[in-house]
């Protein structure tokens, strides 16, 4: 397939942003390295967030300031770029509500491409029921059944109008085609992640310990290692705790470590510039409901930094498959999260052994693996009847 004259647009609220607009980053300008027209349509163009030294291969093009999902503007917008430059495959993670309107205006090909763990609302359904005797109540009297009916109708309709299915792993393709009870001749892909190795790598690493993403109360929650490190900061002399990023959930997370009267603990803010957190931090921590494949996990391993994880998304099992490649903690023990942590970092032989192991297992997740893989998915939807 001549790629020259092959224009492939992806859409984003915000670009860049987090974890999956990173993603899109890279599978751009790796596409572009191998000749196609990349162009990235967004509501709003964060400049200041791209990657130190980053080189843009691609195009950006801003959309109107309305719903991506939903607006009449934006659809439109999209239809006539679409049309006008001669997009041959738009790339979206959200689900457009005009997706078959706009294959019925456009000669387009449309991918989606599932950031998250499949199906991870119906976790958030069970940790809703945990919280309180009367959501419990409130999901037990018929309330679960609809909401789960809801997402599972949402999933059939996004799959129906996709001509590819892009998820994270192997894990992810099987779990999505049994709740969709498809054969084998679906149209689900595996794009994988993919992480640059570390040049250089920092080896001398300092008694740190850092979370990286968003402080974002639904998926990530931070307030949990908050509570973790009130147990285990007491048995971890000289060590430090770095919550480095932002977002909505930020005060009320600065509010509950004055309450819990947390030491050595810093917020550090948004940063374009993480590695010189992966330089020096020895453990990174995530306590998240659920993920897909966490960029965060997959740069600390490049960098030689160890990650302990709620074993809470399947994803998790493929990133940390042994011991040796990271810590996973049965979800939500928060007692048995600090543990861990409290054997780790005062075992500096064990951590010395296992930072060597994580960076083989970054190893894995080469930027040409995840290149090949979108290469193989888009050479399949452009020649195909």
């Amino acid at each position: 397939m001549n790629t020259r004259s092959t224009h492939i647009a992806f859409i984003h609220k915000e670009f860049p942003f987090g974890g999956a607009e990173k993603v899109t980053l890279d599978t751009a300008n790796y596409l572009c390295s191998h000749g196609y027209v990349v162009t990235i349509l967004t509501t709003k163009h964060n400049e200041q967030l791209y990657p130190q030294g980053c080189k843009k291969l691609f195009k950006v093009e801003l959309l109107p300031p309305h719903n991506i999902k939903s607006s009449k503007a934006v659809a439109n917008f999209v239809r006539d770029f679409i049309n006008n430059h001669k997009v041959s495959v738009l790339v979206t993670s959200r689900e457009l509500l005009y997706a078959k309107w706009l294959k019925s205006q456009t000669k387009v090909k449309l991918v989606f491409e599932l950031h998250s763990s499949p199906y991870y609302e119906f976790l958030d359904i069970e940790e809703k029921k945990a919280n309180s005797l009367l959501t419990k109540i409130i999901y037990n009297c018929g309330i679960q059944w609809i909401t789960t009916q809801f997402y599972r109708s949402k999933y059939k309709r996004v799959y129906g109008w996709a001509d590819a299915y892009g998820v994270l792993c192997e894990a992810y393709k099987q779990t999505v085609a049994n709740e969709l009870k498809l054969s084998s001749g679906n149209k689900l892909w595996v794009l994988p992640n993919s992480v640059e190795p570390a040049t250089p790598i920092a080896w001398n690493k300092q008694k740190v310990i850092v979370f990286i993403g968003r402080l974002s109360y639904r998926d990530k929650r931070v307030d949990r290692l908050l509570r973790i490190w009130q147990k285990a900061q007491p048995q971890l002399e000289g060590w430090q705790l770095k919550i480095v990023g932002d977002g909505h959930e930020k005060e009320s997370l600065q509010q509950q470590a004055l309450l819990l009267g947390l030491k050595e603990l810093s917020f550090e803010g948004q940063s374009n510039h993480v590695k010189q957190y992966y330089d020096e931090a020895a453990m990174l921590c995530l306590t998240s409901s659920f993920e897909g494949w966490p960029m965060s996990v997959a740069e600390a391993q490049a960098n030689g930094v160890v990650p302990l994880v709620f074993d809470s998304f399947l994803g998790a099992k493929e990133m940390i498959p042994t011991s040796n490649e990271g810590i996973r903690v049965a979800p939500f023990d928060e007692a048995a999260f600090a543990e861990a942590l409290v054997q780790l970092g005062n075992n500096p032989e064990r951590l010395e052994r296992m930072r060597k192991c994580v960076v083989e297992k970054a190893n894995t997740y080469s930027i040409d693996k995840a290149g090949e893989a979108w290469m193989n998915m888009l050479s399949h939807l452009l020649t195909e009847n």
